[in-house]
């Protein structure tokens, strides 16, 4: 027989006559081994507080105990108040067949003409009294042993068999160590536009928490594949029965033809093995659907559930709900939400969830989050390759954990993609040892570069369906028909039926390996995806050519192309004459932004803007091309996306090129960036220019006022480049050299792109950085200069932890009073 969870624990009421208080404290005793091995908590009356109510205690105990035990006397028959709590308990008992009445007959009594015609079982065994009994201990075991049934088929009833447990706690992401789902699960953020307001709009619903969820009676969740729908249905799932609250949890792929009731008795018995007479009397039943299919069974299964379930949670596909169930009637009665990517904040809790899994004996840093953040937004870019679901974040992290060094640095992630995928394969039934892989990798080449091929149709191909591919690369490939029908398997799959890559980044991956491996052959069309690398995806494309190749001129063609992109326009150097427009802004920004908030307070705070940020940048510049924009402003455009490239090239590639070959890319990152630092409001003039222009058009405006707007605007855009280089730059393996390059240009603009490099290489504030620190400020009279640099250093002190004495000595650097945090 298969073992059961100890964490359910029955809760015992005592009725009784204060006349026989000597033996409800015999019975306590008697019990108090299951009360020590935590399958009963009992209570009486004797527990009230002074000043409480009697009356109101006693009656929500009882209405709240899973067993009443009554013990029976004469005392207890001529007791108005027992007699009370009988019938309450009577009627309590008509209404849930859950609740266990368990009478113990102290004494001869009329004990018999009380029940009646109830049909319960009285204790001890056949009703004979504990006063006939000649050692009273006898009649107090067999009270003992009665109660104890009655806790375990209770426990057995209401907390899971422990193999279904296990299946519930399982995760994809074991790797080295042993982790439950709830080891690492983020209940993820549900949305629903489903409700308009008084103006007739869309407003949005949002539940971001799992009681937030339980709240609603019938709620319908839909996701994209691997959005996270099955650990959701699991989490409540195990949620519920640590609450000893009854639910069912059901896939509906593997319903049967048989009836409803059936179905649910069927599934009770696979995760309890209590009595199901019971579980399915309890009020308040909750029932968890995963994978509604577009089988009419399913939906028809569903609907039926509503009679006798008060609570419904149905996860679905994205695909499936929209295709067949977004109009459909009879989910009237369900809301419907749909999983979203991940924030910011909520990836760096899932990933300290998974790195304290991973190394518990390591004191995880600030800084060390910040460098596999940093690792893990590369891969992601925006949602635009990998969402943002717990999935992804954690596939990539459990791809590094073999490669892991002690200090957690991560520094190269190039493996990554094709570990997701081979994993994804693997699942799908491809065996790992198996050529299967190369065929499925061949074939998967070929079909991202038919897809290409499709969307950039010049005329010179012909537009052909997936059978018609298929067909045609079956005269020249050997695709055994098993390994075919693996690569669409339903969840695991690459492709879909209809021969779509799943996932974006899986097309550029194979995109990518079909260029690089015949690079010299596709020349022309890797020259052109080079030239127009800031449009549409290309510039997507090109890091998975670069990934896969070996073919340093494609590198040398994208850092030619960004070095040519705005060559009329000088790097900013960031010195005392182009940087005399700010200093009107400089007396409007605090000198002192030290916060006395908590680390983790401001880390969630900065985290949350970056959301918005990068929702900022997606409504701006989506996917257009230049076409849309101005000249100068496509120009900007190009070098933005080029310097992205040139970042990820610097992650992939930095093991395989020379030092001089790295210190080129840095420089032209740099260079780049800082050429759109002057590519708009550079100077005093351009910005009058433009404020000349915006009071012609609003004549209400100030001058003054417009000029000192536009000084701000162009000192934000300023460190927002610098950002952005040290973003593309800030790969732990080639700081230093990157310092070189910081000492060869030797600018102001190049010491605070090192010195916030340096900052952000740095797992917490050290001795060295505050030496930078003092170089810097000693070196640099500049007073836009010292100000970038304090602000930058109090941002880091505010968002990192380090050592108290470091932190007072840099505040007294910067000339600034130190503030302790809140815990």
């Amino acid at each position: 027989m298969q073992s059961t969870s100890t964490k359910y624990h029955a809760t015992l009421f005592y009725s009784y006559s204060h006349k026989d208080s000597q033996h409800r404290e015999a019975i306590e005793k008697s019990l108090s081994l299951l009360k020590q091995n935590g399958f009963l908590s009992d209570w009486s009356d004797q527990k009230i507080l002074p000043g409480k109510s009697i009356t109101d205690a006693v009656q929500r105990k009882i209405d709240e105990a899973d067993i009443v035990v009554f013990l029976i006397s004469q005392n207890f028959i001529a007791s108005a108040e027992c007699m009370k709590e009988w019938e309450r308990v009577k009627d309590r008992a008509d209404q849930n067949q859950g609740l266990f009445r368990i009478p113990v007959i102290l004494e001869d009594c009329a004990w018999i003409d009380l029940l009646g015609t109830d049909k319960i079982k009285a204790l001890p065994n056949d009703g004979k009294p504990v006063s006939s009994f000649s050692k009273h201990s006898t009649a107090w075991q067999q009270v003992y042993e009665g109660i104890k049934s009655v806790t375990t088929e209770l426990r057995n009833t209401f907390a899971p068999k422990t193999d279904f447990i296990a299946t519930m706690e399982q995760t994809d992401f074991l790797s080295k160590h042993s982790i439950r789902l709830q080891d690492i699960y983020m209940f993820p953020r549900l949305s629903s536009f489903s409700s308009q307001n008084t103006k007739g709009t869309f407003v949005e619903d949002v539940i971001t928490s799992t009681e937030q969820l339980l709240m609603r009676k019938h709620t319908l969740i839909q996701g994209e594949e691997l959005s996270g729908k099955t650990a959701l249905g699991r989490h409540l799932f195990l949620h519920l029965t640590s609450r000893h609250e009854p639910v069912i949890h059901l896939d509906l792929k593997e319903l049967t033809g048989r009836s409803r009731d059936v179905n649910i008795k069927h599934a009770f018995y696979q995760e309890f093995s209590g009595d199901y007479d019971i579980w399915v009397n309890q009020k308040s039943k909750t029932l968890i659907l995963d994978n509604l299919t577009s089988d009419g069974r399913a939906i028809n299964f569903l609907q039926s559930c509503q009679e006798i379930f008060d609570r419904i949670v149905v996860m679905a596909g994205s695909d499936t709900f929209a295709s067949f169930f977004k109009d459909d009637i009879r989910l009237v009665n369900f809301g419907v939400f749909e999983i979203q990517p991940l924030s910011q904040v909520n990836q760096e809790e899932l990933i300290r969830k998974r790195m304290r899994l991973s190394q518990p004996e390591y004191a995880i840093t600030d800084g060390n989050i910040d460098h596999i953040e940093n690792r893990v937004n590369s891969i992601v870019i925006s949602d635009k390759i990998v969402p943002r679901y717990p999935f992804f974040i954690l596939s990539i992290l459990q791809t590094y954990e073999d490669y892991m060094p002690e200090n957690l640095s991560i520094s190269s992630y190039g493996h990554c993609y094709h570990a997701l995928i081979v994993a994804m394969l693997i699942k799908a039934g491809i065996e790992k040892s198996d050529s299967g892989l190369g065929v499925c990798f061949n074939f998967f080449e070929h079909l991202a570069y038919h897809i290409y091929q499709q969307e950039n149709d010049d005329g010179s191909s012909q537009n052909t369906n997936f059978e018609s591919f298929v067909s045609s690369y079956s005269k020249d490939y050997i695709l055994p028909q098993a390994i075919f029908n693996r690569m669409r398997h339903q969840e695991y799959g690459i492709i879909t039926a209809d021969g779509e890559f799943r996932r974006s980044y899986m097309y550029y991956f194979f995109l990518g390996r079909f260029f690089a491996k015949a690079s010299r052959q596709y020349r022309s069309h890797i020259s052109k995806i080079c030239e127009e690398g800031h449009k549409n995806q290309n510039h997507l494309i090109l890091l998975f050519i670069i990934h896969h190749s070996d073919d340093d001129e494609i590198i040398d063609d994208i850092a030619l192309r960004t070095m040519c992109t705005l060559e009329n326009i000088s790097p900013a150097v960031l010195d005392d004459e182009e940087t005399g427009r700010f200093l009107k802004v400089l007396t409007m920004i605090p000198k002192d932004i030290l916060s006395d908030k908590s680390v983790e307070k401001e880390r969630s705070q900065e985290r949350q803007l970056r959301d918005k940020a990068a929702d900022r940048v997606d409504e701006e510049f989506g996917d257009n091309s230049d076409s849309s924009l101005g000249s100068n402003a496509g120009e900007m455009y190009r070098v933005l996306k080029s310097n992205k490239v040139l970042g990820q090239i610097l992650r992939n590639k930095y093991g395989s090129l020379p030092k001089s070959k790295i210190e080129e890319i840095v420089e032209t990152i740099a260079d780049g960036g800082l050429r759109l630092v002057n590519s708009v409001l550079a100077n005093d003039e351009e910005i009058r220019k433009w404020a000349n222009n915006l009071n012609r058009k609003n004549p209400n405006y100030e001058m003054e006022k417009l000029e000192n707007a536009l000084r701000l605007l162009s000192f934000m855009w300023t460190l927002s480049n610098i950002e952005s280089i040290v973003d593309a730059i800030n790969v732990p393996d080639i700081r230093q050299t990157v310092k070189n390059v910081v000492l060869q240009k030797s600018t102001p603009a190049y010491d605070i792109i090192g010195y916030f490099s340096q900052l952000d290489g740095s797992e917490a504030l050290s001795e060295e950085t505050k030496k930078q620190l003092d170089v810097l400020l000693k070196q640099h009279r500049n007073q836009f200069v010292k100000s970038v640099l304090s602000l930058r250093t109090q941002r880091y002190i505010n968002t990192h932890k380090s050592k108290t004495p470091i932190e007072q000595s840099v505040c007294s650097t910067l000339g600034i009073p130190y503030r302790y945090k809140r815990s």
